[in-house]
Formats: structure tokens, sequence, C-alpha cells
């Protein structure tokens, strides 16, 4: 009899492991819809990507779905996964324009950030008039600033160091400044571009022209 029990309770076991397995997509993507209202990204993340694979090819792939397994993925900071599900999200033309921004978003976390200047210059031009232009900009005109303040600060470092140096030396130090400051100036005005009232890039590209005049 015990042997019997055992057997029942193995073969039970085996069919609700079965039952399992033979969820719908739909129901799989409705268990990840409340998970991710719990906040369990992960679980949610690994619910929509079963659902996902259980699509049926004869049906379109749910849109709103696969932007939530890129938030998802986005929240558990995988950003490989998060950049190629808000790509598809993008392909699939269901919030190109959030989607598209973080898909740069994840880039410049993973420090791509010559990816993520190609994708927000391009995303800029494409979604001219939506409401999240100002952050694609931001994130940019951050990116320009950070990119020329490494010459520009090289510049006045060695600036600084004409005060302890020979008179005889002036002049290779002026033209050493001078080369940091022309590799700077691009960064600025690029920056100015996107943010035309940008005081700080505006009194700097000054300072850098001024210098480079002199």
């Amino acid at each position: 009899m015990k042997y019997l029990l055992t057997v029942s309770f193995v073969l039970f076991a085996l069919a609700g492991s079965v039952f399992a397995q033979e969820k719908t997509a739909a129901e799989l993507k409705n268990e990840g819809n409340d998970a991710l209202r719990n906040k369990d990204y992960k679980a949610a993340l690994e619910l929509y990507e079963k659902a996902l694979e259980n699509w049926s090819e004869e049906e379109p792939v749910d849109e709103a779905m696969v932007y939530n397994m890129a938030t998802c993925a986005r929240r558990i900071e995988d950003y490989d996964k998060a950049i190629k599900y808000y790509k598809m999200s993008e392909q699939q033309g269901f919030r190109e324009d959030i989607s598209s921004y973080y898909i740069a978003y994840c880039l410049n976390k993973q420090d791509k950030e010559e990816e993520m200047e190609k994708t927000l210059v391009n995303a800029i031009e494409k979604y001219g008039s939506s409401k999240y232009l100002g952050h694609m900009k931001k994130m940019l005109v951050t990116y320009y600033l950070k990119k020329g303040s490494e010459p520009y600060n090289e510049a006045s470092q060695i600036l600084a160091s004409a005060q302890n140096a020979d008179p005889s030396q002036y002049d290779e130090i002026n033209a050493r400044a001078n080369e940091a400051f022309a590799k700077a100036k691009p960064w600025f005005e690029k920056a100015l571009q996107y943010d035309p009232d940008n005081e700080s890039a505006k009194a700097t590209l000054e300072e850098i022209n001024n210098r480079l005049s002199e």
C-alpha cells in the first residue's frame, strides 16, 4: 500500500508539472503582468519570455508585453536584453520615441557612448514632436559637455603650469593649451546646437574662442 501511495504521489506530481508547462502564452503574459505590478521585475521578465516562446506564429506578438519586457530588463540592469526588447518594441511601432530614448540610456550605462550619441541624434531627428524630446536632448548635451570638459580641463592645467615655468617656456605652454582648447571647442558647439540657452556652454565657448584668437 505504501508503495502504491508513493507511485500515486509521483504520478500526481508529474501531472502537475505537465499542467504547469501547458500554460498558454496569454496565461503566462497575465502572470507576468501581475509580477510587474508587484515590481518583481525578474519574475515578470521570465514569465514574459516564456509567453514569447509559446506565442503563436499566426498571431502578432503583444506590443505592450514586449515593451514591458524591455522595462523589466532595464529595471534589473540586464541592458543587453533591454536594448533587444526596446528595439523590438520600436520595430513594432509601439512607443517608438521612448523606446529609442531608453536604448540610448542602456547604451550609456554600458559606456557605449558613440552608439548612444548616434541613437539620440537619430531619435531627435525622427521624433521631433515627441514629449520626450527634452530628455533626449538633455542626455546628449550632458554627453557633449562631459567630452568637452576633458580637453578643456587639460588646457586649464597646462596654463596653470606656467606659474612655475621659465618665461622661455611660455610660448610652448600656450601652444599646448590652445591645442587642447581647440579639441574642446567642437563639443561645446554641439552642446549649444541642442541647448542654445545653456549658459555654462556659452561662457566656456566664449573663453575658448578668446584664447584661440590671442
